[in-house]
């Protein structure tokens, strides 16, 4: 466990931030909008949704992006 905390903080490949946050907030998402169709029986918009999902993981993205081309230069 403690391995896997290890790379999920780290710039490895195997395990990172944007990719477990995107999908915890997937799983949320996923029993959120289940819950709403449940009790309402209509379909909410996604894209705000779609959004929040997609940020978390472009964000870390762009980070290791920026984290390579200052590397590159030095």
């Amino acid at each position: 466990m403690f391995t896997f905390l290890k790379e999920l903080f780290s710039d490895d490949t195997r395990a990172s931030f944007g990719r477990v946050g995107s999908f915890i907030v997937l799983l949320f998402a996923c029993a959120w909008v289940s819950r709403i169709v449940w009790r309402t029986g209509a379909l909410p918009g996604l894209d705000g949704l779609t959004l929040l999902i997609a940020s978390l993981y472009g964000l870390g993205k762009a980070g290791e992006t920026i984290q390579r081309i200052l590397g590159a230069k030095q």
